[in-house]
């Protein structure tokens, strides 16, 4: 049997309490951002501690009214929404001033599996050097003026080249599809992002209906799609960020993910 202590077992008072404020920095500093409220599971993803570590720091945190939790947004559900205040907006330097506040009751419940989706994917994308994360919900604001096509979210990827990422949980019809792409291609030439990361738990659908769109219109004119435009285009498989027995916000899965492309 092992003997050897939990690194946490060995850090002195000090060390406890510091380690503690920097873990309830990092998870508001990441629904400041934009992503509002998560999960239980998703927080102690994002923290790398286990789910009976984090609940106690997230029952502080509405304590102090930093947090507002959200028990019923599924219905039938036991799972958790914690979201932040204007309260803890206000006590979060790196609060996007565009970052709503949490409300409780007014999460759509077929809207939460692609937030979480989203959230997953940023973790484990941050996990591997991606910096900058912009949620789609600040991109609906201050960038609708220039960006035509939103997507799920905008990150830097560590060679500092920005990308737009894509959660597609349910596969978009051809025409839906194309003007899909005729949009980001568009934002490309543009110069918003060199590629667009797509994720999806259908990619043999998804590679369907991506192949079969052959050309976009652009200013006016159809244009072929060459190849060239193809490998803007990344497709992956969601299930390769998430545990197999994932549920509704279950934890990710530590393996890295290899998103240079």
């Amino acid at each position: 049997m092992s003997t050897k202590l939990h690194p946490a077992l060995k850090m002195t008072y000090t060390e406890k309490i510091e380690r503690a404020a920097h873990k309830r920095a990092v998870l508001l500093d990441f629904l400041a951002s934009g992503e509002v409220f998560t999960t239980v599971a998703l927080a102690a993803e994002l923290l790398q501690l286990s789910e009976q570590t984090v609940q106690p720091m997230l029952k502080r945190l509405v304590a102090e009214q930093i947090l507002r939790v959200d028990t019923k947004a599924v219905p039938f559900s036991k799972l958790k929404l914690y979201g932040i205040t204007v309260h803890g907006l206000a006590l979060t330097e790196s609060a996007d001033p565009k970052c709503n506040e949490f409300r409780v009751g007014r999460t759509k419940p077929g809207f939460l599996g692609h937030h979480l989706d989203c959230q997953i994917v940023r973790i484990v994308m941050q996990r591997n050097g991606w910096t900058n994360w912009v949620p789609d919900k600040l991109l609906r604001g201050e960038n609708s003026k220039r960006l035509n096509t939103i997507p799920d979210g905008l990150a830097t990827m560590p060679d500092g080249r920005r990308v737009a990422v894509e959660i597609e949980l349910n596969i978009k019809s051809k025409p839906r599809m194309t003007d899909m792409v005729a949009g980001h291609i568009h934002q490309m030439v543009q110069g918003h992002y060199s590629k667009v990361y797509f994720f999806t738990p259908h990619l043999a659908a998804l590679k369907r209906v991506f192949k079969s769109v052959k050309a976009i219109k652009m200013d006016g004119v159809f244009v072929k799609i060459s190849e060239y435009h193809r490998s803007r285009f990344i497709l992956m498989d969601i299930r390769m960020l998430k545990n197999t027995d994932s549920n509704l916000g279950n934890p990710v899965s530590n393996a890295i993910i290899d998103l240079s492309l």
